[in-house]
């Protein structure tokens, strides 16, 4: 990893898997374990010779060395605890090292070419007493080097592919195989069965490229084994090979918690590191469908036609208080204390109400149905905890106060007004008073029969003047309240539709905000894990 610090990918992944309740103990393990090697004897590396009963790993390990180091017999298992090979001026040092591996046996060289080098022989991994090969399972994870010994009758062997190569290969940085025993074998037998390795190495899970292969003959002593010696002596970086140990072990940690959420492990071609973003649960298109429906189901609950009709009563209402004569003040006061006002020209109110006209169950199913219908595709480890944020009745209590919210932050609403509606009332004023002073003419005119004049009206004939006086006080007033209402109701009709657009928009905002939130924390952490990842192995492309 390329990372200042090496574990924050992992780190970070483990973080976001406990947030989705996995099970993080591996991938802690990891963490653990690599904190506790960075901080011991950094300028060592440990390689171990791993193998089964018979392939000879203390012999090679004696071949290396020039001298006995291993015994090495017929009786099996003849290596029964682990033993490290070290250099003489360095034993002191990594001490600690061998300790945290479990090694107490040691002996010494004075090569200097291998001095960053600690060469341990582990007991056979094949071995019928039970403690060997769970020794051998409890130190491979502390290795920075591993040996897989093998020859030409063991190479194939179920227990060595399956239990192990199976498992460990993919996990491991540096690893190699060395195949001993190979002066048994011609050269065309020996091409056949390199080849046949490769083939196995393959069905493991390791590209046969990718991983050395060392024909070695421990048997010959040191001529036997240059090729593995010269690949132990150029890998002297002491600090680059545990680093790069280290950070296969991460990802290896990490890929298994991206499985786990179902992310595709690995940096995505043509895709910067911090723009990776997994495939949302939920597909896109199926949430915008049930964000629409629940949407549409929630403002049916609202109402909005019923709040654009009270909206322009409302305006009407207004106007009436502003743009009327002393009859309508009347008719206005009584209009409103007697309540009718509330009931029929109180947008605010009238939104307030929603609950009264019906619940969110509709409105939760759409997106309840969207979760269920994702549910099949979703991974096993998560499918509890996404079951639970299709939860109807959490749902609705979430969108339910969302919209609570929006309603409030309408507060009392204040109708449109005009500058015009008081000089329509200042005519009405003077048209009411002309009403009664031509009522009180014909009043007169009736009793005491005065002389009057008279206008001749086309079809109606000669008329009274206290009568055409009334009759034009009459169609004036209703001129002026019709006029007054219109000019409200198209005031109150737009000032309606920008009310119920805001609260359109603002219902729209807290569906899209709340329907899928609970997805939101396993989505943001999925999306994490997916970064860790795509880090881990950008960074490995990269070193």
């Amino acid at each position: 990893m390329a990372d200042a610090e090496p574990l924050a990918p992992l780190t970070e992944a483990i973080d976001a898997g406990r947030t989705l309740g996995l099970d993080v103990e591996r991938a802690d393990g990891v963490r653990r374990e690599s904190r506790e090697r960075l901080g011991l004897v950094p300028d060592a590396y440990v390689v171990a010779f791993v193998g089964g009963t018979g392939v000879g790993k203390s012999t090679l390990l004696n071949a290396l060395s020039g001298s006995t180091v291993s015994a090495a017999g017929v009786r099996r298992p003849t290596t029964a605890v682990p033993l490290a090979w070290v250099a003489a001026d360095a034993a002191e040092q990594v001490a600690p090292l061998l300790h945290r591996l479990g090694v107490d046996r040691v002996a010494t060289h004075q090569q200097a070419d291998l001095r960053s080098l600690v060469i341990v022989d582990l007991p056979d991994l094949d071995s019928l007493e039970p403690s060997h090969r769970a020794l051998v399972e409890s130190v491979l994870p502390k290795l920075d080097v591993v040996a897989w010994v093998t020859d030409p009758e063991k190479y194939a062997d179920a227990v060595l592919h399956d239990d192990f190569l199976r498992e460990w290969l993919p996990r491991l940085e540096r690893q190699a195989i060395v195949l001993n025993k190979v002066d048994r074998l011609d050269d065309e037998a020996r091409g056949r069965v390199m080849d046949d390795l490769r083939g196995v190495l393959a069905r493991d899970g390791r590209a046969a490229g990718d991983l050395p292969i060392f024909p070695v003959s421990a048997a010959n002593g040191a001529a036997g084994t240059t090729g593995l010696r010269e690949w132990l002596a150029a890998n002297v970086e002491a600090k680059a090979v545990i680093a790069a140990r280290l950070a296969a072990a991460a990802r290896s940690a990490i890929a298994e918690l991206a499985d786990e959420v179902g992310v595709l492990a690995g940096a995505t071609p043509g895709r910067s590191k911090e723009a990776v973003e997994p495939t949302p649960l939920v597909p896109e298109p199926a949430r915008r469908r049930a964000i629409e429906g629940a949407t549409q189901e929630a403002l049916r609950v609202l109402d909005l036609r019923g709040v654009e009709r009270q909206a322009v009563a409302a305006t009407r209402a207004r106007a009436r208080r502003k743009g009327t004569g002393p009859i309508g003040l009347l008719t206005s006061a009584i209009y409103r204390f007697s309540g009718r006002q509330r009931s029929v020209a109180d947008p605010a109110g009238y939104l307030r109400a929603w609950r009264g006209r019906g619940g969110l169950t509709r409105a939760a199913e759409q997106v309840q149905r969207a979760i269920t219908d994702a549910l099949p595709g979703t991974p096993p480890a998560l499918r509890g905890r996404f079951a639970a944020a299709g939860e109807s009745a959490g749902l609705e209590r979430r969108l339910g106060e969302a919209i609570d919210r929006v309603v409030a932050q309408r507060g009392e609403v204040e109708p449109p007004s005009s500058r015009w509606w008081p000089a329509v009332g200042l005519l009405q004023s003077a048209n009411t008073v002309l009403l009664i002073v031509a009522a009180a003419w014909i009043v007169l005119w009736v009793i005491a029969r005065p002389e009057v004049a008279s206008y001749e009206l086309p079809i109606v004939g000669p008329m009274p003047a206290p009568i055409v006086w009334l009759a034009i006080a009459l169609i004036a007033g209703y001129v002026l309240a019709r006029l007054l209402s219109l000019h409200a109701g198209f005031l109150g009709r737009r000032w309606a539709r920008r009310l119920t657009g805001d609260v359109r928009s603002a219902v729209e905002s807290v569906v899209r905000e709340q329907a899928f939130a609970p997805l939101a924390e396993i989505d943001a952490a999925r999306a994490t894990i997916l970064r860790a990842s795509a880090r881990a192995n950008g960074s490995r492309s990269e070193t």
